[in-house]
């Protein structure tokens, strides 16, 4: 089983462009995931804001690159938005 590093580094591999949160992660998270974080999460993670999605960075990676995230009856991110997110975390989360 590799680990969460691992898992970043084989995902990030395939984008090489700098990638940002305005430009590139932000528009991967729609108005219905926005609304169902905030409620799960009582307003703790706000998908829209990019300093909550900075500090939650890491445990956002390892729900959509298992698929639990986004919840059913949403389907699961592509490899490419899961790649695209992985680089952003490599890249040190740029806004």
């Amino acid at each position: 089983m590799t680990n969460l590093r691992e898992q970043l580094d084989g995902h990030a591999k395939a984008v090489t462009a700098t990638v940002s949160f305005a430009r590139d992660i932000a528009p991967l998270f729609n108005a219905t995931d926005i609304a169902h974080m905030k409620q799960v999460t009582h307003g703790s993670l706000d998908l829209s804001n990019y300093g909550n999605v900075k500090i939650w960075a890491q445990q956002i990676y390892s729900r959509v690159s298992s698929g639990d995230m986004p919840p059913a009856p949403a389907p699961a991110w592509p490899p490419s938005n899961v790649q695209l997110f992985a680089a952003w975390i490599k890249q040190g989360t740029p806004p």
